[in-house]
């Protein structure tokens, strides 16, 4: 894996500045009374309109209420599974892992496995060739420079929101299914043997139980009809997904990095994390509600171990210290990150020019 240049003095004033909130605050680094409250809360709700489900309903609000449900779950895995995921919701680690599994399995995914790539790879790598799992997707799409190009690129900025509409489906029943693959020869001692694979293909299970065998034997709405209210859950939560956080770090004013010969990088660990995070709106109390912190990106990935209720006041503590050390940071107002992500598309979908074997354009 590649590595970064030995730590600044900015990036040992801000841990020392964490350190000095993390001994003030009352709840540690992890989620307060507040959130667990809103958490439950949250579940209830997609619960009653998950019922509806079952409900003797016009097919309008039936549709209505799947767009709904899949957003309302999305939100529920951004607050409260991403939090566990980083050991940040609760004290207990049973806890959080019940959580990573239960919210990630609403959804289809492995949270055993989407955590681990989540915590080793992108957090650890974002916007680097070869690690980092966002801009490492589909061949479909050129995310990042390093990308080779194809010729279907060219029109991606016109089709890319019709693939967005299926990255939580496509991550649960095709992307999964390789990652398990590779985990098992990388992380042998996290993914060999029979509970990682029980895990597996329990998250698939209780997905196609809850969306798609539950309904189809115990709704009284026709079989077309249901094959629409999936499409639109998972299209909800799929488009919500990526505009939240695609241009956190898909975007032309993040950078992206390719390590030189010896597999070393030109920063240090926090000026990567600053120079390849977008923020937008990273001092709103209820931006980060709402997003799980993901508005607050660069705070979230300096600081990835703490609950996203924290992410305002590191925001302020980051951007301060910025300030005073000459740090530029990626902070757009929620509209820009949209537009910056989309020039950002546009670029990419150019053939690059290729000098001295290296790609300068596009």
């Amino acid at each position: 894996m590649p590595s970064f240049q030995p730590k600044s003095e900015f990036s040992s004033q801000l841990n020392a500045r964490a350190s000095r909130y993390l001994s003030r605050s009352k709840t540690g680094r992890f989620a307060g009374v507040g959130q667990w409250f809103r958490s439950g809360l949250f579940f209830l709700f997609c619960a009653a309109v998950y019922s509806l489900l079952y409900a003797d309903l016009n097919p309008w609000i039936l549709m209505i209420s799947a767009a709904v449900l899949g957003a309302g779950i999305y939100t529920l895995v951004a607050t409260v599974c991403h939090d566990a995921a980083h050991g940040s919701f609760a004290a207990s680690r049973w806890v959080n892992g019940i959580c990573v599994f239960a919210g990630f399995s609403l959804i289809g995914v492995s949270g055993k496995l989407w955590a681990e790539r989540h915590l080793r790879l992108h957090h650890m790598y974002p916007n680097i060739a070869g690690t980092d799992i966002d801009a490492d997707g589909s061949s479909l799409l050129r995310l990042s420079p390093s990308k080779p190009w194809r010729p279907w690129h060219r029109f991606q900025c016109w089709y890319a929101v019709f693939l967005y509409a299926l990255v939580l489906p496509h991550l649960a029943f095709a992307e999964d299914f390789e990652h398990l693959r590779k985990a098992r020869r990388n992380w042998p001692n996290k993914f060999s043997g029979v509970w990682p694979l029980a895990e597996f293909a329990t998250s698939k299970m209780i997905h196609i139980c809850l969306f798609l065998t539950m309904p189809f034997f115990m709704s009284e709405h026709g079989y077309f009809l249901l094959a629409g209210y999936y499409f639109v859950f998972v299209s909800s939560a799929s488009l919500l997904f990526v505009a939240i956080n695609v241009g956190s770090h898909i975007s032309d004013k993040a950078e992206f990095f390719d390590p030189d010969g010896d597999g070393k990088l030109p920063l240090d660990w926090a000026h990567h994390q600053i120079r390849t995070s977008v923020d937008w709106a990273p001092t709103s109390r209820l931006a980060i509600a709402l997003t799980g912190g993901a508005n607050a990106h660069c705070a979230h990935h300096l600081f990835p171990r703490f609950a996203h209720t924290h992410n305002r006041a590191l925001s302020r503590m980051v951007i301060k210290t910025a300030n005073e050390f000459g740090v530029s940071l990626n902070i757009l107002a929620p509209w820009k990150v949209v537009q910056a992500h989309m020039s950002h598309l546009y670029k990419m979908s150019r053939p690059p020019q290729i000098v001295d074997g290296r790609n300068v354009v596009g």
